[in-house]
């Protein structure tokens, strides 16, 4: 399985004390932690999904090498970095796709890349920490494992035609005449795999709501499951993720996905997700996910507007909507709803307006490539 195969889970805090870091009480580790071990976590910490926790560097022949310090009750947003030597102080804000480079006060909310003060006072939690039952541990634990099993299970499935029809083998050179079964029985494989996810998926669904949930829930681990099995199957199934397929396995997952979208690798909650018509989303985009903080984790719907692009690694965050005919920039997040107009461009996090020209004349090949170009 893996130790990544726990990220997310509750068991991902012990692996990290196996590693040496000091974890205090109720923290959420959705990270994975350093191999060194030289990590420090504060009682009621919060780390979101995807980030950098590494501590270290190379530059040419020079290593840079740095403990990392995160304070009680603080908040590491996703896909955030943290350089060696990175201080985040106690109930401080580093926002999601940031790097931080050096110490973030207590309380203070810090942004960019290199991150810088936004604003004197952290968000916060959004309520007092809830109580949760310790079975919920468990539940995390049991849920990480048999979502790493998933695979296998589609692997024994892909043996049934060499048990059942195939001749068993009565010398070495017999063997060769079993390559025979393998194309059925990777396609067996590959569709028992899809069926498995996509039950997964529609599952958890079910007990998916937008707004706040404490982690230790049934939405809370539907929300994580959503997320874990769905990025693991970006690589289990990537021609379903790299093809005129995937819109339309998006919208077998539950997702709200219009005509002419073209999509790749994209992470999301699919339930929760509408992507409007001749919209673009580029490779490793994060369409909502989730939020972290005190306890308690935040999703929220996200929309996609006719006819934008959201380029390769691009975040929406919880909420978002990216307008019509809009662009959010390679490794940029969408701007918070209100901020933003159709037909406008977007770079960096926290993003900053980008200035474009937009020509007079649309290329029908873009939205409306003929038929010939799709087959090709």
């Amino acid at each position: 399985l893996g130790a990544t195969g726990l990220t997310g889970a509750a068991l991902v805090t012990w692996y990290a004390r196996l590693l040496g870091a000091t974890v205090g009480r109720d923290v959420d580790l959705h990270s994975l932690p350093p191999g060194t071990g030289m990590l420090r976590l504060g009682k009621g910490a919060s780390v979101e999904p995807e980030v950098d926790l590494t501590g270290y560097w190379v530059d040419g022949d020079v290593l840079h090498l740095g403990a990392i310090s995160i304070g009680p009750r603080a908040r590491v947003g996703a896909r955030s970095m943290l350089c060696p030597g990175a201080v985040v102080g106690a109930g401080a804000e580093v926002a999601p796709g940031s790097a931080v480079f050096g110490t973030v006060p207590d309380g203070e909310y810090w942004a960019g890349s290199p991150a810088v003060l936004r604003a004197d006072d952290a968000r916060g939690p959004w309520r007092d920490r809830p109580t949760g039952s310790r079975l919920w541990v468990g539940a995390y634990a049991a849920t990480a494992v048999l979502l790493g099993l998933l695979p296998v299970l589609a692997t024994l499935v892909a043996l049934v035609p060499l048990l059942v029809w195939a001749d068993r083998p009565a010398a070495a050179d017999d063997l060769v005449g079993l390559l025979v079964w393998l194309p059925l029985s990777t396609v067996i494989g590959l569709l028992t795999l899809a069926v498995l996810v996509w039950a997964v998926v529609r599952v958890a669904a079910s007990v998916i709501a937008a707004g706040v949930h404490p982690v230790r829930s049934a939405p809370g681990l539907a929300v994580w499951a959503t997320v874990r099995v769905l990025d693991e199957a970006r690589s289990w199934l990537f021609p379903l993720y790299s093809s005129t397929l995937t819109p339309w396995w998006l919208r077998r997952l539950g997702a709200r996905i219009g005509t002419d979208v073209e999509a790749s690798t994209v992470l999301m909650v699919p339930s929760l997700t509408q992507v409007n018509d001749e919209s673009f989303l580029a490779d490793d985009t994060l369409i909502g996910g989730y939020e972290l903080g005190g306890g308690w984790l935040r999703v929220e719907k996200v929309k996609i507007g006719k006819r934008a692009f959201v380029g390769n690694s691009g975040m929406a965050a919880p909420g978002r909507k990216v307008p019509k005919a809009s662009l959010v920039a390679v490794l940029s997040a969408a701007p918070r709803r209100g901020t933003a107009r159709s037909g406008e461009s977007w770079l960096g996090s926290p993003p900053a307006p980008l200035r474009r020209t937009t020509g007079a004349e649309v290329d029908h090949r873009t939205y409306h490539p003929p038929t010939r170009l799709r087959v090709v």
